[in-house]
């Protein structure tokens, strides 16, 4: 598979590491406003939109119409720009894109991390995110999205009443319309490929997990097998 449009390459790692903006229980969304962006559907069209957000909970692409936050069809979404950034909807979530290949892509999965949530310790015990917040992690584990259909400056109002979130972040492929983790196990784990040969790729070229650039060159090999 090609990709038929460009795709600006991320040198940098993931837009909420570098920021002082922290999505909360109240807010959770990758930006910190609803910002400027299009989407590219698989039907060819390109739609502009004035206020895009990606939400964390659902992973998926709001818009505002009218004042009140909607939600987009991700089965009609083939690339969204928001931003410098670039996403595409994988195995019903949205995937921000960290290079883009001849044949596939390199992404950055990004989801609730409830678990880290409930059990932290900041030192005092356990974690206030896990004692105030029980039900909002009820609501957020469940992928329950409770902004759509609400308006955009109620929702403004409570953002700053949330408790911080814990992101959990992998990196990872593009393979024939799925995800497939950045780790040796889960590449060897895909259906159909021819291991020895993966594995002899891995070993001569001496692929590291945690690099862009190798996950790139695996994921165009991956193609050709």
């Amino acid at each position: 598979m090609r990709f038929g449009f460009a795709i600006i390459a991320l040198l940098s790692g993931f837009m909420l590491d570098a920021a002082e903006y922290e999505p909360t229980t109240n807010w959770p969304y990758v930006y910190e406003e609803f910002i400027p962006g299009h989407v590219k559907t698989h039907q060819g069209a390109d739609i502009s939109y004035d206020k895009l957000n990606v939400n964390l909970v659902s992973g998926r692409v709001h818009y505002v119409e009218d004042g009140v936050i909607m939600q987009a069809d991700l089965n009609t979404i083939a690339l969204l720009v928001i931003g410098d950034d670039s996403w595409m909807s994988v195995g019903g979530r949205m995937m921000k894109v960290l290079r883009n290949t001849a044949d596939s892509a390199v992404l950055l999965r990004v989801t609730i991390d409830t678990d880290a949530m409930n059990s932290a310790d900041i030192g005092y015990g356990k974690s206030s995110i896990a004692s105030t917040s029980g039900l909002s992690l009820v609501a957020l584990g469940s992928g329950m999205d409770y902004s759509v259909n609400r308006s955009l400056d109620d929702l403004q109002k409570e953002r700053y009443d949330g408790e911080p979130l814990e992101l959990r972040e992998v990196s990872g492929i593009y393979y024939k319309g799925t995800f497939v983790p950045a780790t040796r196990v889960d590449v060897l784990k895909i259906p159909g490929i021819d291991k020895d040969a993966v594995k002899q790729y891995l070993k001569t070229e001496k692929i590291k997990f945690n690099r862009t650039d190798d996950l790139a060159r695996l994921a165009d090999f991956l193609y050709t097998l």
